[in-house]
């Protein structure tokens, strides 16, 4: 019972910790991705999203919140990196309760978030920006190890199956 409650204990201080985390580094992304505002020929190749919804940014008015994180993550990573490590563990954190009891269904959606990350670190690969070219390194690393907890993970359940 006391083994049960102490990782009970560990598990909400690292959701929270994790939380707290992506807080602050989302405020500091967000600060650091508004010099787009003042960077007007940019405004073509960083607000995406912008770009994508409104057909076009036309003055600093027209660019989307969102776009902030992209300017961030390609010319200061930092505290976007860090945002993605805390969401990261945020969303394993909620999978792992949500599937505590189905560890099959638990390392299938391991298998599927890393794929996914897998590929959205092909699609960054060939940035040329030193930021996204880190964001693909991350998702390589991220996506190689839940590929392979989840494997290793499926193979362990299934000969304790069997």
């Amino acid at each position: 019972m006391q083994e049960r409650s102490t990782r009970n204990m560990r598990e909400a201080i690292l959701f929270f910790g994790a939380l707290i985390f992506f807080a602050v580094s989302t405020f500091f992304s967000l600060y650091e991705g508004s010099r787009l505002e003042d960077v007007s020929w940019e405004w073509r190749y960083s607000a995406i999203f912008s770009n994508w919804l409104n057909g076009g940014v036309e003055s600093a008015g027209d660019i989307l919140t969102i776009d902030y994180l992209v300017y961030a993550a390609k010319f200061a990573p930092l505290f976007p990196v860090i945002m993605f490590v805390s969401a990261f563990i945020l969303l394993l954190q909620l999978v792992s309760w949500i599937f505590r009891k189905n560890k099959i269904a638990l390392n299938l959606v391991y298998l599927v978030y890393g794929v996914a990350l897998f590929v959205m670190s092909d699609v960054f690969m060939s940035s040329p920006t030193v930021g996204l070219e880190l964001f693909s390194r991350i998702f390589f690393v991220f996506g190689f190890v839940l590929v392979m907890f989840g494997v290793t993970s499926l193979v362990k359940e299934r000969k304790d199956v069997v």
